[in-house]
């Protein structure tokens, strides 16, 4: 006999509009980019100034199961993520004589780092691309005082470039991973669906390839 194992689904809160919130079409084309990415530059930002946190607010008070959706370990470094490196070794990386070229002088001379450079942030997003191509905020202290969404990211300063250190007879490139992330999450065009959970595709990785 097959075990069968059933996920628990609750029930999907309903929430009156706050404060008779009226939102202008341009800023509900959830496919458009928002000021704080910088014209699409980026795919989430640690900063926005138009952080509806009212909002934000008002649906998480509507929210009976949000306790239940919400998971964080809010203290990330490298000494609890990384084997065998510390968070102070790594914060003092210096990639800024690696250019990128195999052939120039700083390929070869710099201090401890990634065979492949990158910037690692554990970061807090307020406002994210989901795996769909939309625009969400995301649930941050701001709005929920005392619980934070914490995410290891790591980014290629150099995406395609030989890796640091490696001779030229190895053709190798830094390639950019991603890693899909659960985030409690709030639609600014559709505020009646209140907290939700959504999917984030984020960068996660910079690693060395040497081809065959």
């Amino acid at each position: 006999m097959l075990n069968i194992k059933t996920v628990p689904t609750y029930p999907q809160p309903a929430y009156p509009t706050p404060y008779n919130q009226k939102y202008e079409s341009e800023y509900c084309d959830s496919r458009k980019a928002p000021k704080c990415s910088k014209n699409g530059t980026l795919t989430f930002c640690l900063q926005d100034s138009e952080y509806p946190e009212k909002e934000v607010k008002y649906a998480i008070d509507y929210d009976p199961i949000i306790l239940k959706k919400y998971a964080d370990v809010a203290e990330q470094s490298a000494d609890n993520l990384v084997d065998g490196l510390t968070s102070l070794a790594e914060k003092q990386f210096d990639y800024s004589e690696y250019h990128g070229n195999t052939f120039e002088k700083g390929n070869w001379v710099g201090g401890e780092g990634y065979i492949c450079p990158s910037d690692v942030l554990y970061a807090r997003p307020v406002r994210a691309i989901n795996a769909e191509g939309e625009w969400r905020v995301v649930v941050q202290e701001m709005a929920w005082p005392g619980y934070t969404q914490t995410q290891r990211t790591e980014t290629c300063l150099f995406p395609g470039s030989s890796c640091r250190t490696l001779a030229p007879c190895y053709q190798s490139k830094c390639l950019q991973k991603y890693v899909y992330q659960r985030m409690l999450s709030f639609d600014p065009c559709d505020p009646q669906k209140g907290i939700f959970i959504d999917i984030y595709k984020l960068p996660s990785a910079c690693s060395c390839h040497i081809s065959a």
